[in-house]
């Protein structure tokens, strides 16, 4: 997903309102998930619906606008979040869970290569754009639908497209909201796929490790500062390690420097004791959703007049096609059903989005391969975007 700042007006544009409606979203999804039939649907879903909702409508700004609340959350809340989730995690399942994950996403990162392929041949699209920025789009959404939002700009910044405002307005906003519109399939995926009985059936996450037997826990006021406190710590310290391998020459990003962090600490007796560090973190992840809806800005489709249509065809045809190799692999290497939802979600969505999908799947043996191969997209999805955009061009 590809943020971009614009200019909107809202109803609510001041930064405590902002927030405040914001949480509000978290509190009333949250609340809204256990009741009757909308647990099906689960906290997740609403998050994002309600966010997007509210910045349609310009009860609050939409989140492609930025801002002293939205940027937080990006730079510092989802790092935390990610910290805190994964103090629960269980280093004795990666072994089982990670080699399913990797085919998985090997699977829907060429559904994704093959999907573009598809729609470039069957939007034409380069009648309209001409070869060169019909070849760099390709590029960009197969770096993208591979890796996340860094590839998209890289080749965009490559290609001369991020000079072209039109061209490079248009497709970001299609991509924000058709993103947004996956990251709700993906979330539906486990339980519908279950459904069918042709998938292999999902295994239970294994038991926490001895450590997690949960002794007697801090006092309430302990439990809460505690994890804040490691977390506030941990993104500190992985800012300032990233900044100092970034002047040596080494390209560290600070989140995997976090998970590193949050594994050494996972291992200590404490931890057992931290009972508020999962709610906490699950609390930010949640926020995220809300700004990851809040994202999805379709006034900001005027802007791109005939080629929005076009565009969103496009997309939906690479998805069609990532879908059916990812679930077709699916069935032919008898994955699991949340597994291959956890992969999507990291090819479209990228590492976090993944992240929030395990853990809402509540499954903790998933969260790390799930963040783990989210940075593994990041890392390849370059590459494979400059790729496609050569080879079309």
């Amino acid at each position: 997903m590809v943020r971009r700042r614009v200019t909107a007006t809202a109803l609510v544009t001041s930064p405590l309102g902002v927030l405040a409606i914001l949480l509000v979203i978290v509190a009333v999804s949250d609340a809204l998930g256990r009741i009757g039939h909308l647990r099906k649907l689960g906290a997740a879903v609403i998050v994002i619906v309600l966010g997007a909702l509210l910045a349609n409508l310009r009860v609050i700004p939409p989140a492609a606008a930025g801002g002293p609340v939205y940027d937080p959350i990006f730079t510092s809340v989802i790092p935390g979040a990610i910290f805190l989730v994964l103090l629960e995690v269980n280093l004795a399942a990666l072994r089982r869970a990670g080699g399913a994950m990797l085919i998985a996403f090997a699977l829907g990162a060429v559904g994704t290569a093959l999907g573009v392929l598809c729609a470039a041949w069957a939007t034409q699209i380069h009648a309209m754009l001409g070869t060169r920025d019909a070849a760099a789009l390709a590029g960009m959404y197969t770096g993208t639908y591979i890796g996340g939002g860094a590839n998209f700009n890289a080749v965009a910044i490559g290609y001369g497209v991020a000079r072209d405002g039109g061209l490079y307005t248009a497709a970001t906003v299609v991509d924000n909201v058709m993103t947004d519109i996956w990251i709700l399939v993906t979330l539906a995926m486990p339980m519908l796929l279950a459904r069918t009985g042709w998938f292999a059936p999902a295994t239970r996450p294994p038991e926490m490790e001895a450590h997690h037997a949960r002794p007697r826990p801090l006092p309430p006021t302990l439990a809460i500062a505690v994890p804040l406190a490691l977390a506030a710590v941990a993104l500190v310290v992985s800012d300032a390690a990233s900044s100092w391998f970034a002047a040596v020459g080494v390209t560290v990003p600070s989140i995997l420097i976090v998970t590193t962090l949050a594994l050494l600490v996972a291992q200590l007796p404490i931890t057992a004791r931290l009972t508020q560090a999962a709610p906490i973190g699950l609390w930010g992840l949640y926020l995220f959703l809300a700004v990851v809806g809040a994202n999805a800005d379709l006034a900001a489709l005027g802007a791109a007049g005939a080629l929005a249509p076009v565009l969103f065809g496009y997309v939906g045809i690479v998805f069609v096609v990532h879908a059916l190799v990812l679930l077709g692999g699916g069935l032919l290497f008898r994955i699991e059903p949340v597994v291959l939802a956890i992969a999507s979600s990291a090819n479209i969505g990228g590492s976090t989005t993944a992240f929030v999908l395990a853990e809402a799947e509540n499954r903790h043996d998933l969260v790390l391969p799930a963040l783990l191969i989210g940075s593994l997209g990041t890392a390849l999805g370059t590459y494979a975007g400059f790729g496609m955009a050569a080879l079309l061009g």
